[in-house]
């Protein structure tokens, strides 16, 4: 396989362990992905916490089971919660960025409480912990001034652009922010997939952002299809549920 494909495992790698959880982010390792990526929110307290939100209903009980939102409960209410259907608790922000000194294994943050107050609380965290250089911080180009605000507070700290729109100007928009990668798709890169057929102008759009020295991500990827289809337009890393799996598709598009 081509040594610079990078893999990266979506919340852990979520089909291999419970998502946004130590077991998980340790699998992760173990199956040799370049990088993690988890979800960040704030509680009551201010305390930076690992739990994927629904954002629209601000909402935690398909990640736990708690019908109380996280942004009305403290960490020492937190902490008691159990990821659903096993026995492992919600991780604090330090607990991660402990896991991620100790291995070295580069950890993206997604933030789901939408303000400009979990970037000062989680850019002062990777600074204390002296990660710059191992922790960056993706979201959607609709949420970009998370993004803009974090390059603001530490030009040094990498930020990842998730791009849904295949209308869009590539290029134009993360010069626009400053972003360092971007990932086409986050649940499957079907739209642009359809948007190609018609209009042949993905891998142009893909080669003037690695022109640029802009990583190009896809993401998340489940098919055999899907790895196909983005290896062959130029795409330099794969976001999965599932590493090895995934690692085993692009294998085989490599033989």
């Amino acid at each position: 396989m081509q040594s610079e494909l990078l893999l990266l495992a979506h919340r852990g790698g979520m089909s291999r362990a419970p998502e946004n959880t130590i077991l998980s982010f340790e699998q992760a390792l173990t199956d040799g992905a370049d990088a993690f990526e988890c979800d960040v929110c704030l509680t009551q307290d201010k305390e930076p916490v690992m739990i994927h939100v629904d954002v629209k209903k601000n909402s935690i009980q398909e990640a736990t089971g708690a019908l109380v939102p996280v942004s009305d409960l403290p960490w020492s209410e937190v902490k008691k919660l159990k990821m659903v259907s096993t026995n492992e608790p919600v991780p604090h922000l330090d607990q991660v960025l402990d896991f991620v000194k100790s291995t070295s294994l580069y950890c993206w943050l997604e933030p789901k409480t939408l303000s400009i107050e979990i970037i000062d609380i989680v850019v002062d965290k990777i600074q204390r912990f002296g990660l710059v250089d191992l922790v960056g911080i993706l979201t959607f180009y609709s949420r970009r001034d998370l993004l803009t605000h974090t390059k603001f507070l530490n030009p040094r700290i990498k930020t990842s652009v998730l791009l849904i729109n295949p209308l869009s100007n590539f290029l134009r928009q993360v010069s626009y922010i400053g972003a360092d990668h971007v990932v086409f798709g986050w649940n499957g890169p079907n739209q642009f997939q359809f948007h190609n057929a018609v209009f042949q102008s993905f891998t142009q759009k893909v080669q003037k952002l690695r022109a640029s020295e802009v990583q190009v991500e896809g993401g998340y990827v489940r098919t055999k299809n899907d790895v196909q289809w983005l290896l062959r337009h130029g795409v330099g890393g794969l976001w999965a549920d599932d590493v090895p799996k995934i690692r085993s598709y692009a294998e085989s598009y490599f033989m």
